[in-house]
């Protein structure tokens, strides 16, 4: 559940999660098996979702990277407050840029500059 709040997360760092943002996350928690009652529960999420201090509080050390690679996975970074949240999270969470650019790779995303 961690990870998909990282994405909801993620999906707010512009001020809105727009529709295909809200799918993306909800259809990933469908593909999981979660049931009707937890995509409930997400979906209220989506609708309060948690600030990056929050996350990044939340966040035991073990998930750093998963934790941005879900954000990532959530957004298209086409956005300068996308790409600043992302800058932030990375910061919040003491990834390197080496372990970003790792994260970026495996995931197929161009690194940011």
């Amino acid at each position: 559940m961690h990870l998909l709040r990282a994405m909801i997360t993620a999906a707010h760092a512009d001020g809105l999660i727009d529709a295909v943002e809200r799918e993306a996350v909800l259809g990933r928690a469908r593909d999981a098996g979660l049931d009707a009652e937890s995509l409930a529960a997400l979906d209220a999420e989506i609708r309060a979702p948690l600030t990056l201090e929050q996350l990044v509080v939340r966040t035991p050390a073990s998930l750093r990277a998963e934790v941005y690679a879900a954000a990532l996975i959530a957004i298209t970074a086409d956005t300068e407050y996308e790409r600043a949240f992302l800058d932030r999270l990375a910061g919040q969470l003491e990834l390197d840029g080496t372990a970003r650019a790792d994260i970026h790779a495996q995931l197929g995303v161009d690194a940011p500059t």
